[in-house]
C-alpha cells in the first residue's frame, strides 16, 4: 500500500485519485458496493501520524467516497473501519449495510473480511460500479 496507486490492483478498481488518498471499489465485496481508501503519502499507520492539514484532506477525500457509495448504493447505514491490524499502512474500510442486511444493526462479521472466502465480482459487473462511482466523485 505504500507505493503509488494503480489504477487497477488484485483487491480492487480506483474509482478516487485524489490529492491524500486513492480509493477503490473492492474485487471482493464485504458487501455491495464494499470500498477502501488508502493514504497516499509517506508511510503512516494511524491517523494520529498526519498533521492536521493532512488529516483535514485524507478524511475529506474518505468521506466523497463514503457519500458517493452512499448516493448509489443507498444503504441503512455505512460503516467505516480504520483497523490496520493485518496492513498497517492507513487505510480505511467502507462497508455500506444494505436495507436487506441480515446484521444491519450489529457490527460486520469478522469473516467478512476473509477475503479468499468472497467470490470476486464478474469483471463487467466491477467495472460497471467503478464507473458508475468516478461518475459521482466527478459531479
Amino acid at each position: 500500500m505504500c507505493g503509488p496507486g494503480a489504477e487497477e490492483t488484485p483487491h480492487g478498481v480506483r474509482i478516487l485519485e485524489g490529492r491524500w488518498a486513492d480509493g477503490y471499489l473492492g474485487r471482493r465485496p464485504v458487501r455491495p458496493g464494499y470500498a477502501y481508501v488508502i493514504w497516499k503519502g509517506r508511510h503512516v499507520a494511524e491517523p494520529t501520524e498526519l498533521s492536521a492539514d493532512e488529516m483535514a484532506g485524507f478524511w475529506a477525500e474518505v468521506a466523497r467516497v463514503a457519500g458517493a457509495l452512499d448516493e448509489e448504493y443507498r444503504p441503512a447505514k455505512m460503516n467505516w473501519f480504520s483497523l490496520g491490524n493485518g496492513v498497517p499502512h492507513l487505510h480505511v474500510h467502507l462497508v455500506p449495510r444494505p436495507l436487506h442486511d441480515a446484521r444491519a444493526g450489529w457490527p460486520v462479521e469478522s469473516e467478512a473480511f476473509d477475503f479468499a472466502a468472497i467470490p470476486a465480482l464478474d469483471p463487467t459487473e466491477l467495472s460497471a460500479g467503478a464507473a458508475a462511482l468516478r461518475a459521482r466523485l466527478q459531479a
